[in-house]
């Protein structure tokens, strides 16, 4: 296993952990008490199962992991019934408790008849590492309930249904939840109150090509002893083939600070785009320009000590590590196009200066010329080698991934990266395996639902992102747009000047042909070079796409904004404000999955 401190400068390795969320009938004619205690047996039998194979798992890939233990934790909103049966036997087994409340827990308290039960609920409270209180509106349960049930969900990798599979009686219950699960991905073990020792799982996971929105009636029934081992391997276990060695690499990375290739930044200067930064070549200390960058978000969190603590400590650690990689081979991907484009021009002008300069310069020209070609093709294959397009691009998709998580952990909300379960292939990838193993780490706020906290949550969202977003995607639209039309009209430049030349010497051979042999080398070489170096111009503008980025962060600025102004102007309520910061992540994503697709075409090659 790899050593690993605070003083590395290294990608920080997740903590293994899995958590099991429960749905289900509460104690009553749908579930009668005798049915619970024998589903209490399946399930202290099946968080056993699920505990030995997670501890299997993390010890057959010790050096993904931080530890060398599994951690099995539990969900539930306590309701008599189904909810304190997993939560009892996850206490029993030494399982932390995660409890998600529809209502503060005073007036939830009141859902519960009799003292007894009432006591037993306090008793699990006080047992639970952490509690969010939803404030639910009592006019409207059923929509409080079913929020708690949503989030449940969303911080859930395994839901237990105890469930008769009859129809849903009304919005929230146990069905909807289960048809919630199925559609996102999420295995099911359904536990049948009247057979329940024949546990079976709900999972589309391991079908040959599942469904892009499969319905309960749509995925078959597993028995779950054959299952559980390869479910609870693909929930766990780092992805495998060239995804495991691809995580390999990025765990070998350490911070770098200097970075010497410059010739993208130098273009831009160039081209009154942007002025050379200190920066473009001394990076700043990851960890401190990373808290510094998120300082508006811990600031706001203060409240909730416990949420920003794992933030710092995890969350940001691993966010700022992968964003400094991402801008460092960032920079260095571009500088080598540019650097190559330019390089190869500047073969042809050396080999053009042979006809201007004396016999004796040529054996020196047709050097310099051999050294520029070896050195682009020895960028190229270096960079083709050490694979600096692939890594930018994904610890570019990484660090956003990540960042979306500081906006959605305040209000629990569901993260916005695939689950191994609901996707149309079966290829899992690195990157989302990570930020699921690092999300697994951060338990539920712990902490009750007040406006107060909400308009916290929401000034933090628009302090350290929307409008830091906002700022960013104008500025890059413009400076995009600069770049493109410079780019452009040097280009183009370079063509008519080259036309004009042509032009000019056309009319020197026909009315002055008596000097016309004493320019025409002159003609060669400008006829020559500047028609190379507009293409190479325009290769450098078509490589850096710069007019699609330009239009991509313009009209994400104007989504921003208009997201930005409604969480100014609505009422200030929970499941609102979590559907506006889930819009904000949902927008953030699909610009970063369209950039990604748009640049994943343009890797490194040589200028030919």
């Amino acid at each position: 296993m790899r050593a690993q401190n605070m003083k590395e400068l290294v990608l920080p390795l997740p903590k293994a952990r899995l958590r099991i969320g429960v749905t289900g009938h509460r104690i009553g004619t749908k579930f009668s008490q005798s049915q619970a205690d024998a589903v209490r047996s399946t399930i202290d039998r099946l968080l056993s199962d699920i505990t030995r194979l997670a501890q299997q798992s993390v010890e057959a890939n010790p050096w993904a992991f931080v530890e060398g233990e599994a951690v099995v934790s539990t969900i539930s909103a306590l309701a008599e019934g189904s909810d304190r049966i997993l939560a009892d036997a996850g206490l029993a087994q030494s399982h932390p408790l995660n409890v998600i409340l529809p209502f503060a827990r005073a007036d939830y308290r009141r859902d519960f008849q009799s003292e007894e039960s009432r006591q037993t609920f306090d008793a699990l409270l006080t047992r639970a590492g952490a509690v969010f209180e939803l404030n639910g509106n009592r006019d409207n349960a059923e929509r409080a309930y079913e929020a708690a049930g949503l989030l449940m969900l969303a911080n859930a990798d395994i839901v237990i249904a105890i469930w008769d599979q009859l129809p849903a009686d009304g919005i929230g219950g146990t069905a909807m939840i289960v048809e919630h699960a199925v559609a996102e991905g999420v295995p099911v073990i359904l536990i049948d109150p009247r057979t329940p020792t024949d546990a079976a799982v709900l999972w589309r996971a391991d079908l040959a090509l599942p469904t892009a929105r499969a319905g309960i009636e749509d995925v078959p029934r597993r028995a779950m002893a054959t299952i559980l081992p390869q479910m609870i391997s693909l929930l766990l276990a780092p992805p495998e083939g060239e995804e495991r060695a691809a995580f390999r690499k990025a765990l070998a990375e350490r911070s770098r600070r200097w970075n010497f290739a410059l010739s993208y930044p130098l273009l831009l200067f160039l081209i009154a785009v942007r002025g050379l930064k200190w920066s473009d070549m001394r990076l700043p200390d990851h960890r401190q320009d990373g808290a510094m960058r998120w300082r508006a978000y811990l600031e706001a969190d203060g409240r909730n000590t416990r949420l920003s603590t794992v933030v710092t400590e995890k969350l940001l650690d691993a966010y700022s590590f992968v964003d400094h990689l991402s801008i460092r081979y960032a920079q260095i991907y571009r500088s080598a196009y540019v650097f190559s484009y330019v390089a190869a021009a500047a073969a042809v002008l050396l080999a053009l200066l042979s006809l201007l300069l004396p016999h004796t310069a040529r054996l020196y020209l047709l050097g310099a010329e051999v050294i520029l070609i070896v050195v682009i093709l020895a960028l190229i294959g270096q960079g083709s080698h050490k694979q600096w397009h692939r890594r930018w691009l994904e610890y570019r998709r990484l660090a956003e991934l990540l960042r979306h998580l500081r906006l959605l952990l305040p209000l629990a909300a569901a993260a916005r990266f695939d689950r191994p379960g609901n996707r149309s292939d079966r290829t899992r990838n690195w990157i989302s395996w990570y930020a699921r193993a690092i999300e697994r780490e951060i338990p539920v706020p712990n902490l009750a639902i007040d406006p107060d906290y909400l308009a916290a949550v929401r000034d933090a969202v628009r302090e350290a992102e929307l409008k830091a977003q906002i700022s960013y995607n104008r500025n890059n639209a413009i400076a995009m747009q600069k770049a493109s039309d410079r780019l452009h009209l040097l280009g183009s430049s370079l063509f008519w000047t080259t036309f004009v030349i042509c032009f000019v010497e056309l009319a020197v051979v026909y009315f002055r042909p008596d000097i016309a042999d004493a320019y025409s080398e002159w003609g060669v070489v400008l006829t020559a070079l500047f028609p190379t170096v507009g293409a190479a111009v325009n290769a450098i503008r078509a490589q850096g796409d710069f007019q699609s980025v330009a239009e991509r962060s313009d009209e994400t600025a104007i989504n921003l904004e208009a997201l930005d102004a409604a969480l100014v102007e609505e009422p200030l309520e929970f499941a609102r404000l979590a559907d506006r910061i889930e819009k904000v992540a949902d927008l953030l994503m699909a610009d970063l999955v369209e950039w990604h697709v748009l640049f994943r075409t343009l890797p490194l090659s040589l200028p030919a």
